[in-house]
């Protein structure tokens, strides 16, 4: 199940028809009570986080709470027309949540925040499906992987 943020407000903002982000982490629970394997998809990894790590370690800690030990996490997909979309909600947010957003598309950025996911990974047990955050330049990759290949460590 995607879970982007634990926060209901960013949750209805980045999908419009979907569940928010309260219901959908109670949802998580019902599987894994039943004896399904269950996972979070943490994506897109929004670019914020790595000015605000606490928003991210709450995230995981909310995860743990339902009993997921895996994640898929992917980095955010800043294309054009998401990217328009994103600059008018980001309007009102602190100088540095919206550079956080602008600098999103450098490898440093990635970078951070794949550091910061590591450290909160290991803070809170959780264990990173396919070894690696994601990144959308790499789906050739990512593709192989899902289909059983290597798997590479970045």
């Amino acid at each position: 199940m995607t879970v982007t943020t634990a926060d209901d407000k960013v949750s209805r903002w980045l999908e419009v028809r979907a569940p928010l982000a309260s219901r959908r982490l109670r949802t998580l629970t019902e599987p894994r009570e039943a004896g399904i394997p269950t996972f979070a998809f943490v994506g897109p990894l929004l670019p914020h986080f790595a000015a605000r790590p606490e928003l991210l370690d709450h995230l995981f800690g909310q995860l743990v709470e339902t009993g997921i030990t895996e994640v898929f996490v992917e980095h955010i997909n800043l294309k054009r027309y998401i990217h328009e979309r994103m600059d008018q909600v980001l309007a009102d947010e602190p100088d540095e949540v919206r550079e956080a957003y602008v600098q999103a598309r450098t490898n440093e950025h990635r970078e951070r925040l794949d550091a910061i996911v590591v450290g909160l990974l290991a803070k809170h047990g959780l264990r990173l499906r396919f070894d690696e955050v994601v990144h959308h330049n790499d789906n050739d990759a990512l593709r192989q992987r899902l289909a059983g290949g290597p798997l590479r460590v970045s």
